[in-house]
């Protein structure tokens, strides 16, 4: 992953200011009037979308998702310099073919996350930061044509690692924000249905084995997102590109979703990268 391997480059560099405006970025940063605003991030998200489900299907379909995303992050009060929080929120919609173009199969999905980490300044403006989340993440893959078993759920709960790397610079006069981010479960619990069990079974009463312990060998799950923020001052844009993997292995069946999505997004209030002295933000 990028931001794990660059991240590891560069840790063990000694914290040194690089240049005299770094110094400046510092210092300001220890002043009791600092401010600690919440960055806000609101977006559209489109791209490639594929997806398996032999509850459904043995066949993979594919086509494209739609989607909009928030994210909300802030450093933290009791140690803004070391301690930083995130939420973020996202909900899509996918429409796919199988091979032939003769069934069409549509993707449901939410997701909700939130979590802390601890951040380390290095020096020529690069942060690194590192912790872990919690959340939940829902949806369903329906596929019409099937009678008896149309739809398969997806419900997880999980607890997540974090890592992140970010470094700001400028094109020309115009402040940047380039930053990479990744979050991956390692344990939580899923829904998932015995093999040929229907929905209408667990409706009359079956409810045994319905919920499974999950960890990256039965359900691995990883997102990644790749950004370029412009600091215009008053507002900021982001754009980027995210990978997103959702798979479980779990009573022989077999469920994967991988998107493949351009995002654009905008940040009111800007990211502060022109008044950096007077503001301590969680993203730098």
């Amino acid at each position: 992953m990028i931001a794990t391997a660059l991240a590891l480059a560069v840790f063990g560099v000694p914290s040194a200011r690089a240049d005299g405006e770094a110094d400046s970025f510092y210092d300001g940063e220890r002043d009791m009037n600092i401010s600690r605003p919440v960055t806000g991030t609101y977006g559209l998200e489109t791209g490639a979308i594929s997806a398996l489900s032999t509850y459904l299907s043995p066949l993979t379909y594919k086509g494209t998702s739609y989607g909009i995303y928030g994210d909300w992050s802030k450093a933290m009060p009791f140690s803004p310099e070391n301690a930083v929080m995130d939420f973020s929120f996202s909900s899509s919609m996918g429409r796919m073919e199988n091979p032939a173009h003769t069934a069409l199969m549509l993707d449901l999905d939410i997701d909700l996350h939130w979590g802390m980490a601890w951040r380390k300044r290095l020096p020529y403006r690069l942060q690194f930061t590192a912790g872990g989340a919690s959340g939940i993440q829902g949806g369903m893959l329906w596929l019409p044509r099937n009678s008896n078993n149309p739809v398969a759920a997806r419900a997880y709960a999980d607890v997540s690692l974090t890592v992140g790397i970010s470094w700001h610079t400028r094109i020309g006069r115009l402040p940047i924000l380039i930053a990479d981010n990744a979050r991956m479960p390692i344990a939580g619990c899923f829904f998932s249905p015995g093999y040929g069990e229907t929905y209408y079974e667990i409706y009359l009463g079956n409810h045994n084995g319905l919920a499974h312990f999950g960890w990256p060998g039965n359900h691995f799950t990883l997102g990644n997102l790749l950004s370029i923020s412009l600091d215009f001052g008053r507002t900021a844009m982001e754009v980027g590109y995210r990978f997103q993997a959702d798979t479980s292995w779990k009573n022989h069946i077999n469920t994967h979703l991988f998107r493949h999505l351009f995002v654009i997004g905008v940040i009111p209030g800007g990211l502060g990268l022109k008044k950096k002295c007077n503001v301590n933000s969680a993203r730098y």
